[in-house]
């Protein structure tokens, strides 16, 4: 885009006459008649009708004859609200507009022109100025991703600064998520204290902070009040409340760190608040129940998780891997877990973000069932054995309602079953409820709207096509329709068959089906993730080996892609969908259940001061001795 300059002598005033508001203002009032826009140094514009002269004004001519600019203007708020929005400025023969440079007009209107927008750090402030007073929201986004670009510890306040004075709300969480991103080292900066409390209250109490380990955010919330000299020192008081000392989960802290810290805390509402945090360690049985926002994991990835199985090797052997789906990745990845249970085909229930595997098969040599049941915490990567089942159950079905766990039927391998039994966590017991009408086992269920649906499975050697209902408030089981084949049952109520799928609607009481499967799996994992099912290996039966393969069911499109293979070929895994710590997505070696006891070896006694950030990295450190 070329600008046309006056080359009078004298100091005469610089004008750019565009035809494109003759074509912007008819387009937006459908008017016949002309405006040229005129631009007046230093900082003033002008529209005004076509005519002869402009009070004497000395000007040069930029003819645009482009329908392309002129209808990346009629999309300007600025003059859509200026010429459609009623204004006096409908009439007016000239508009003046004030507060935009020279250079940052013709930036704009170079963008407008070519789509291309040049910026430099001495350039966006002004640009992104005119860009906010014109409404241009391309303009914007530019200017505010150039900002981003730049930004660091030294300058982030300046622009916490402009996105506060021109309300660029996006901008602001930009800049938020920098600081949750680079929080640990950022919480030791001299910038980090000069942001408002209630900013880093909210950043603090924050679901998306990358830290690894809570204690992180107990040393930002001192960081904010004391420099790290004076933490290191011990200058510190708590006996007042911090405000920021709020935000930090204690309970999500190791129960060794909160005991170390109790005991060198004077008497003060920090004190009391340690205490609570070790007792809800304490209770471990009860802790599912004990739930709250202080006990929510910092995280926001939610993944698909297999537990068990069992693989196709020379000599079968079941697995005590956990593995996950890597959203960052899109790969199976795995996560070791002490005292993980050697099983396959075990029941699977999720419960506040806390694992219960019920029962199921061990059947390394010969066939067993387990009555035994644990429970997986992926807060602290630990495992619990829960109260046993009453009697054994495999190829069972596991549901969850109303805060309650129903094991359903399944068989023992000397007869097939028909008992329900159920899961009280707050009390760790079991007890039995009014059971099926007939045996049922390799059924599958699912929990929706307060019932619980069972359907399909084997009954002897006969395979069912049942579908029945059981509702806690009446303690009964109902029958419903039964047009469905035999199949295992997703958690959506979608079920197969070979390749055929159906699913059944609870409204209308009818099965319909939908995208057949591109292959068959036989006791697959199986787990339900925004909108999406994930089939997750198993067995051939007709050709008598195990898979790798994923299929995963798209229920807006109704149609099945590949997902990513498993590492292995394998059946019999109980599967499931769980918010993971960043720490394990990170896969940072500190995480392995080792280092837990590792660490406390080197740190039998620390001085009796309150634990300062030097005694952090000790505690942290000491996994590496």
């Amino acid at each position: 885009m070329h600008l046309l300059h006056s080359t009078a002598a004298d100091n005469h005033w610089l004008h750019f006459v565009s035809e494109v508001f003759q074509l912007l203002k008819r387009k937006i009032l459908a008017k016949r008649f002309f405006i040229k826009y005129v631009f007046e140094r230093p900082c003033s514009f002008i529209l005004c009708p076509r005519a002869t002269h402009c009070s004497n004004r000395h000007m040069s001519k930029l003819e645009i004859a482009s329908m392309q600019i002129c209808h990346s203007m009629c999309h300007c708020l600025f003059c859509r609200g200026m010429f459609a929005g009623g204004l006096r400025e409908m009439e007016q023969e000239e508009v003046h507009i004030h507060g935009i440079t020279y250079n940052a007009m013709c930036k704009i209107l170079n963008f407008i022109y070519t789509s291309e927008l040049e910026l430099s750090v001495n350039s966006v402030q002004e640009t992104l100025a005119a860009a906010c007073q014109l409404q241009i929201p391309e303009v914007i986004k530019f200017c505010c991703d150039f900002l981003m670009s730049w930004v660091d510890e030294e300058n982030i306040l300046d622009v916490y600064r402009l996105a506060d004075h021109y309300d660029l709300k996006h901008l602001s969480e930009q800049l938020d998520s920098y600081i949750l991103k680079n929080f640990t080292a950022f919480s030791r900066t001299q910038v980090y204290r000069q942001l408002p409390l209630q900013k880093v209250y909210s950043l603090l109490s924050s679901n998306r902070l990358e830290v690894n380990y809570e204690f992180e955010v107990y040393d930002g919330a001192l960081f904010y009040h004391y420099s790290p000299e004076e933490l290191e020192t011990d200058q510190v008081s708590l006996m007042e409340p911090l405000k920021l000392l709020e935000t930090v989960r204690f309970p999500l802290m190791e129960p060794q760190i909160l005991q170390r810290l109790h005991d060198k805390l004077s008497p003060c509402p920090l004190k009391d608040t340690v205490a609570d945090a070790l007792m809800y360690h304490k209770n471990e049985c009860l802790q599912p129940m004990l739930q709250s926002s202080q006990t929510q994991l910092r995280s926001e990835f939610q993944c698909v998780v297999g537990f068990g199985g069992m693989h196709s090797t020379p000599s079968i052997v079941l697995s005590d891997q956990a593995k996950y789906l890597n959203p960052l990745l899109g790969e199976w990845r795995h996560f070791t877990a002490a005292l993980a249970p050697r099983m396959s085909n075990q029941g699977i229930a999720v419960l506040n973000n806390f694992v219960y595997l019920i029962g199921g098969d061990n059947n390394v040599s010969g066939f067993r069932a387990e009555s035994r049941c644990w429970r997986y915490d992926p807060r602290h990567n630990r495992w619990f054995q829960i109260q046993s089942l009453q009697q054994e159950h495999a190829d069972l079905s596991v549901c969850v309602v109303d805060n309650y766990i129903y094991a359903v039927a399944g068989r023992d391998y000397h007869e097939d079953l028909r008992e329900v039994e159920r899961y009280d966590p707050k009390t760790n017991t079991w007890e039995y409820v009014t059971p099926l009408k007939k045996e049922v086992y390799a059924h599958a269920g699912a929990a929706l709207d307060g019932k619980m649906y069972i359907s399909c499975g084997r009954r002897g050697e006969d395979y069912l096509k049942e579908l029945q209902c059981y509702d806690p408030r009446t303690d009964r089981w109902d029958v419903l329709a039964d047009d469905c084949p035999w199949c295992p049952v997703l958690p959506s109520l979608i079920s197969f068959f070979v390749l055929q799928v159906a699913c059944y609607k609870p409204s209308t009481d009818q099965w319909t089906n939908v995208c057949p499967l591109p292959a068959g799996h036989g006791e697959p994992g199986i787990a339900v993730l925004d909108n999406r099912i994930y089939v997750l290996g198993g067995r051939s039966h007709n050709r008598g080996i195990r898979m790798d393969y994923v299929h995963i069911y798209d229920a807006e499109r109704d149609c099945w892609e590949e997902g990513p293979q498993l590492e292995d070929d394998i059946s019999g895994m109980a599967a499931c969908v769980l918010t993971l710590p960043r720490a394990i997505l990170m896969e940072t070696e500190k995480w392995l259940s080792e280092w837990h006891a590792d660490r406390m070896k080197h740190h039998l006694d620390f001085p009796p001061e309150v634990m300062s950030v030097s005694d952090w990295e000790e505690f942290d450190n000491s996994s590496e001795d």
